[in-house]
């Protein structure tokens, strides 16, 4: 009779839909990422398996690594801050080369859409440079001064970076969207608060960025840069990047810990420990030229009734 009342009759549809949902939320929920986190003070790049905290150092590089990206082929790209050089490891090949030197504090980096060239903030330069990765050119693509750091496209081809002044105080930094081609300043942010690592998530379609000082995440529209948030509490934030399917990554330097922070639920959790840790990446995603995942924000808030109804009701099961 039981067996009967649930799964026949006008309850079967209810009941089977909210099967169907607690399993897409499962879907979304359930994950176990590899990152790739830059060692700055321990001049290294490790790989870090998110589910069972296991660290192993991949390579040793020849200074203190800052970011890092990959590129179309798998092999990591990282900029040597100290050497003032941007390198390429192959980890099939087990070597190490140099792409471009010369630059004054190579800092954040992103891959450009096509995967043949990249582009690298100089953060005592005050410029923006590309480098072609099948001719190894160095070009400037804008020279705004200040301490330009963080970099990302998103889903729509549009470039931003974190302009101005980081140690300039509360205001003194913002979010700039900028011409690819020409490197012009089409809009910007109001003032941030020491604004360094940026990344773009497809799953929410907004732009994040760490405020180092301020220990928290700013969220922006990328449509507009006008509407900015905070969230999170965090030692010194610096590098950022998703997975692309609700979590957030963040290298904390203060405590030298990796921060999950998952956007359905709001909630942060400790991570792996790295020493002297600055940035990560993970193997598809951010910089890595992956799509998202079919699961969007917005299509995961309609599905599931909402979105926090659904969570609510899962806590309740």
């Amino acid at each position: 009779m039981y067996f009967n009342a649930i799964f026949y009759g006008p309850r079967f549809a209810g009941n089977a839909l909210l099967f169907l949902l607690i399993f897409i939320g499962f879907q979304t929920h359930s994950h176990a990422t590899n990152l790739y986190v830059t060692s700055l003070e321990g001049s290294s790049i490790v790989k870090v398996d998110t589910s069972n905290l296991h660290v192993v150092t991949l390579f040793n590089t020849p200074a203190g690594a800052d970011s890092l990206v990959f590129d179309s082929t798998g092999r990591i790209i990282y900029t040597d801050l100290y050497s003032g050089e941007v390198r390429r490891y192959d980890p099939n090949f087990n070597s190490d080369s140099l792409l471009a030197g010369g630059l004054n504090l190579p800092v954040d980096m992103v891959l450009e859409p096509g995967g043949n060239s990249l582009l690298v903030s100089e953060f005592n330069g005050g410029k923006i440079d590309r480098i072609n990765l099948n001719t190894l050119s160095l070009s400037t693509l804008l020279s705004p001064g200040g301490e330009p750091e963080g970099l990302a496209y998103d889903s729509a081809g549009r470039l931003f970076a974190n302009l101005g002044n980081r140690n300039g105080g509360s205001g003194a930094k913002y979010i700039a969207q900028i011409d690819p081609t020409t490197g012009a300043i089409l809009f910007q942010s109001a003032g941030l608060d020491s604004a360094d690592g940026l990344t773009y998530d497809p799953f929410t379609g907004k732009l994040y960025a760490t405020s180092l000082y301020g220990g928290f995440i700013y969220s922006l529209d990328p449509n507009n840069l006008a509407q900015v948030s905070t969230f999170g509490n965090f030692s010194f934030p610096d590098g950022i990047t998703t997975d692309s399917k609700g979590h957030l990554y963040i290298a904390s330097r203060g405590d030298s810990h990796i921060y999950d922070y998952n956007l359905i639920t709001k909630t942060q959790s400790q991570n792996a420990y790295i020493y002297g840790l600055d940035d990560l990446a993970p193997a598809s995603g951010s910089g890595s030229n992956s799509t998202p995942e079919p699961c969007t924000f917005a299509l995961f808030s309609i599905l599931c009734l909402g979105g926090l109804s659904l969570i609510k009701r899962r806590r309740l099961l």
